[in-house]
């Protein structure tokens, strides 16, 4: 196999968003301290949340915050649907598992039809958000 000499070998990493990885690293020390304070016992987390709450209920909100953050760092409508999405699947998981207004994921699966749905309309919209093929090889 004979390569064109101008062919880069190593494949091109994404472009990354320096905002992206500032608002990540602060939720996860913020949240890494509220949870290293409740172990220490310098912090009762179940006085603000209750008794009945369990830490893997909370795995959603993660989702949700990542939703939050593409939200806040789009540079393109699909970003902003992305992000969308990803708030209204972990808001609706959080609420599954804690049965808010008589959720659970029997009653209310069609939320994920609804915001996948959103989602495509968005992107059909808007368009898709990403570069030609030539302006990627320009």
């Amino acid at each position: 196999m004979n390569q064109r000499p101008d062919q880069n070998l190593i494949p091109a990493c994404r472009n990354e968003n320096p905002r992206q990885h500032l608002l990540w690293g602060l939720a996860l020390v913020i949240l890494g301290t509220i949870f290293l304070m409740d172990r220490l016992n310098w912090l009762d987390l179940t006085q603000y949340l209750g008794p009945q709450a369990h830490w893997w209920h909370f795995l959603p909100l993660l989702l949700a915050l990542g939703g939050l953050i593409r939200l806040l760092t789009a540079s393109s409508a699909r970003q902003v649907a992305r992000g969308l999405v990803r708030i209204v699947v972990g808001l609706w998981l959080f609420a599954c598992l804690e049965h808010f207004a008589g959720l659970t994921f029997e009653n209310s699966w069609p939320v994920l039809l609804v915001a996948i749905g959103v989602q495509m309309l968005v992107r059909g919209c808007y368009g898709r958000g990403t570069k030609s093929r030539e302006e990627v090889a320009a």
